[in-house]
C-alpha cells in the first residue's frame, strides 16, 4: 500500500519536474475597464473627448471622462 502511495508520488513529482516545474493556473477575467489593453482610446459619452482605458470612469453603463465624471 506505502509503495503504491510512493510509486504515485514519483510519477506526480517527475510529470511536474518535467513540465518546467510550472503549473500553468488558468488567469481570472476582469470585468473591469482597464484590463489588458489600456492604451485603446474610448470616447467620453457626455463631451466626446477620447481618452484611454486607463483613464476611463464608468458609471451606469456609461463611458466618461475625470472631469465628466465628477459632474453631477
Amino acid at each position: 500500500m506505502i509503495l503504491k502511495l510512493l510509486l504515485i508520488l514519483l510519477i506526480v513529482y517527475g510529470l511536474y519536474k518535467l513540465l518546467g516545474g510550472e503549473i500553468a493556473l488558468p488567469k481570472k477575467k476582469h470585468n473591469k475597464v482597464n484590463s489588458e489593453d489600456d492604451n485603446t482610446l474610448l470616447e467620453c459619452s457626455k463631451c466626446h473627448v477620447y481618452i484611454t482605458k486607463k483613464e476611463a470612469i464608468i458609471k451606469k453603463g456609461k463611458i466618461f471622462c475625470d472631469e465628466c465624471a465628477k459632474e453631477k
